[in-house]
């Protein structure tokens, strides 16, 4: 079970992806240039696994980002458009 503190980072990881994909609907990036460029300071500190356990919770458990795989090892992450609408809605609830 994780600690209050590290589930209320997962969260706010979560709505920084989803904020930053709804306002760039077309951007897509690997774990690594997600944790690079589109965290903000509140997050930058957590690690990339924690990124990459986001990223697969919202591809694999949600359906909102789509997963492309290029390369041998690289996955690039971006949002599935047909959900948009149901990503805003969980946004302005959060």
């Amino acid at each position: 079970m994780q600690s209050d503190e590290s589930s209320d980072d997962g969260a706010l990881l979560i709505r920084e992806i989803l904020n930053h994909l709804v306002k760039h609907p077309d951007a897509k990036d690997t774990v690594d240039g997600i944790h690079k460029f589109w965290l903000s300071a509140k997050t930058a500190h957590l690690s990339i696994d924690k990124v990459n356990e986001a990223l697969e919770f919202l591809a694999d458990e949600k359906g909102w980002l789509n997963k492309k795989a290029v390369g041998s090892a690289a996955i690039l992450y971006g949002i599935n458009k047909v959900r948009v609408e149901e990503i805003q809605k969980f946004l302005r609830a959060s």
